[in-house]
Parts: structure tokens; C-alpha cells; sequence
């Protein structure tokens, strides 16, 4: 069993991760996620506030397999999503909330987006940190493995994509009062925030977008929010399209920051002039997204609107020294 071939602007390719041709056939949730429990809808398996009667967040996308032994046991391959190479390989299930995982960075688009393919019963052997995977090349087997019990009639891929914020994640992680180490390095899910696949999916079919770059600027700017420090994001070292104007030989006083739907980063816009501020300053909010309380951004204090618990650490994690 095969990748599906994504069929859509041809000027980068696009596979689904699974043998699955549900989502391509344009069918709906039933077909290809699998939900988290007997009484529980499909959406549950999708993306957003889906989880916990709407509370809990969910990262990616869970896919179910096409075909499994009588005893629950999928035996579904697993593929890349897109050309890219191998930055993270999780081996021991354990440690990890996403189990045995593979993440590939896919550093030909701008930004570098990743992909996160969790839950594996098995990682292919020819598959090594480094190396670079073809789109729709082999990863694993579909499982069930996880920190936590995933009942094996439950099997599924947990699938991802997105942006890592820093490349000097443990050095915020290691001011934490965190009494775990860090066994995932930059590839920690702290360090990961994703958008809808499904969505992105959907819109590479559709023809509404060239490159990931555009499909990002596609998406809905929620929240902007000014931080006062002359430290340049790594994101933007890494990723200077993410940048408006900006320029390392100047010495900024501050940056303006863009985020989308449940806090995706989408633009860095840097500011020479001095503030008069010591701590960010939210400069606007779409107040319709607060229907996404699981993921909130901004909370309300006082008739002021502030960054919440999750906002502070997404820029801790972006201007970490």
C-alpha cells in the first residue's frame, strides 16, 4: 500500500500520509479519522477544540487505518507528507506523548514548515536522522504506541504540520520548574505549533496557494501584539520570509508579532523606535476567536486585554536567549 497523491498546484508535491483515498474522494470524517472513543463523533479526531466536549486541544489530525488484522493490529505504511529530512527520530514510546514519532523539516519551502507523524508501532529501518525522504517515501507502520494507553482497536496516526518556534528551546526549558528532561531536543511539542492539515489539504487541491508562504498568508491574522527587546526571533533567523523590512546589521528596540488561528506565527515586523513600555503590548485582537477557549491567546483583566498563560510561553520560547 501506497501514499495517496494529493492533486493540486504542481509547483511542490503533496501526498497523504496514509494508504487512506478517503479524504481525495472528497468523503467525509467517517471515512479517514479515527475519533477517541465508541460515543464520540469523528470531529473528535480532527483538529482544534475538539477534544473534552470542545475544552481540549488537539495539534494535528488522527487518521485511521485502511486495513487491520481481526485482532485491531493496523497494517498500514506509513508516508511522507512531502520531500523533507529526517530532524527527529523517537524510538522509545515511553517518553513521549506522541509515542514512537518521526518528524521531517521540510527546509525547500519558505518558511521551513515540519511534519509530525506520531503514534507508530514501528520506524522504518532504512529511516535515519538526516537523511532526506522523497515525497510519499516510506516512514513506518501505523500503531497505537504512546506515554499513555491507546487501545490497539484504536490504532492511528497522529499527523502534523506546522512551524518550530526556536533553536534554542532548551534553554527556555531548562528555566522551567519541569521535573522531566527534555528527551526531544528542539522537537519537543512545546517547541511545535501546527495548523489545520485538513485545511492546508484542502486548499492545495483547490489551487489557493503556490507555496506554503502563500498558504500561510491566507490565513486569518488574530492577534498583533508589540514586544519590547532587542533580541531578533530565531524563527526569523532561520526563516527571514516570516520578516517585513528586516535587516541583521540594525539593531531593533522591538518587534511586532502576527498570529493566526490558535497561535501559528505569521509575520515579525521589527521596530527601530524606542518604547516607552517594559512589557508587550497587544495592539490587536479578533475577539470572534474566543469561541477557541481551549487555546486562548489574550485573556480580559480589568478591562484590559492581556497575553495569556500560552501567549507568554509561545514568546518566551520566540526570544529565548
Amino acid at each position: 500500500m501506497l501514499g495517496v497523491p494529493i492533486r493540486g498546484n504542481q509547483s511542490f508535491q503533496l501526498s497523504w500520509p496514509t494508504p487512506n483515498k478517503a479524504f481525495i474522494s472528497g468523503l467525509g470524517y467517517h471515512a479517514f479519522l479515527e475519533k477517541t472513543g465508541p460515543g464520540k463523533d469523528f470531529s473528535s479526531g480532527a483538529f482544534g477544540c475538539v477534544r473534552n466536549n470542545g475544552n481540549k486541544f488537539h495539534e494535528g489530525i488522527d487518521l485511521s487505518p485502511v486495513k487491520s488484522t481481526k485482532e485491531g493490529k493496523p497494517i498500514d505504511n506509513v508516508y511522507a507528507a512531502m520531500p523533507g529530512v529526517v530532524s527527529h527520530i523517537n524510538y522509545k514510546a515511553s517518553t513521549s506523548a506522541y509515542g514512537r514519532y518521526v518528524v521531517l523539516e521540510h527546509n525547500s519551502f519558505h518558511p521551513v514548515l515540519y511534519s509530525l507523524y506520531g503514534h507508530l508501532d514501528s520506524i522504518h529501518p532504512s529511516v535515519k536522522l538526516g537523511d532526506t525522504i522523497q515525497v510519499a517515501g516510506k516512514l513506518g507502520q501505523m500503531g497505537n504506541t504512546a506515554s499513555f494507553k491507546i487501545p490497539l482497536n484504536r490504532s492511528h496516526l497522529h499527523f502534523e504540520i506546522g512551524v518550530r518556534l526556536s533553536n534554542k528551546f532548551q534553554n527556555w526549558y531548562d528555566r522551567q520548574p519541569f521535573t522531566t528532561q527534555n528527551h526531544h531536543g528542539n522537537f519537543n511539542g512545546y517547541n511545535l505549533v501546527g495548523f489545520d492539515p485538513l485545511h492546508f489539504y484542502s486548499s492545495y487541491q483547490s489551487l489557493k496557494f503556490k507555496s506554503p508562504q502563500q498558504y500561510l498568508n491566507t490565513l486569518p491574522v488574530v492577534l498583533k501584539i508589540l514586544v519590547p527587546t532587542n533580541i531578533t526571533p530565531d524563527i526569523v533567523l532561520r526563516n527571514p520570509s516570516l520578516a517585513s523590512n528586516y535587516s541583521p546589521s540594525i539593531k531593533y528596540s522591538s518587534w511586532e508579532c502576527w498570529f493566526g488561528p490558535y497561535g501559528i506565527p505569521l509575520r515579525f515586523i521589527p521596530r527601530e523606535k524606542r518604547l516607552t513600555v517594559s512589557t508587550p503590548k497587544i495592539l490587536s485582537f479578533d475577539t470572534s476567536t474566543e469561541r477557541n477557549l481551549c487555546r486562548s491567546l489574550v485573556l480580559e483583566s480589568k478591562n484590559r486585554l492581556q497575553p495569556s498563560n500560552l501567549l507568554n510561553t509561545f514568546l518566551e520560547i520566540l526570544f529565548v536567549r
